[in-house]
């Protein structure tokens, strides 16, 4: 007899991709400056294992919480020298994170993302499309 685990975990949050060719800092000061956000570098890298090879890739990553409204934002870094944390998205430099109450529709954020004169674009990705969807559990 086999038993099979499900997938119970809920992704309500939503995911922006975000194409840019500066350095993380750079980004997350101007997201600060354009979204009112407080990111933060955090300490520890995201380890995401790669299957096929059984190497592991760092990605860098960002975030706030807003202890009010219990919103965060976390912004990490898709890159890194040994591959993607979404394979799939190789296109977005950069995820943004935004798990709220949903104050603010989707294109509000797109739209302040984009007016950041050295983001080449932003967009959404359905995460629930997405293969490698449980790396971004963390």
């Amino acid at each position: 007899m086999k038993y099979y685990l499900e997938d119970a975990y809920e992704y309500d949050f939503l995911l922006i991709g975000i194409s840019c060719h500066e350095k993380d800092y750079r980004l997350s000061w101007a997201l600060n400056q354009n979204l009112s956000l407080q990111l933060i570098k955090e300490k520890e890298d995201i380890e995401v294992f790669i299957n096929k090879t059984n190497e592991s890739s760092l990605h860098s990553f960002y975030s706030y919480k807003n202890e009010e409204t219990q919103n965060e934002f976390i912004l990490i870094n898709n890159r890194s020298s040994t591959g993607f944390l979404i394979p799939e998205k190789n296109m977005a430099d950069y995820l943004l994170i935004i798990k709220e109450n949903f104050n603010y529709p989707l294109n509000f954020y797109l739209k302040k993302i984009k007016s950041i004169n050295f983001v080449l674009t932003a967009f959404n990705i359905a995460v629930e499309e997405l293969k490698s969807k449980e790396n971004l559990i963390f």
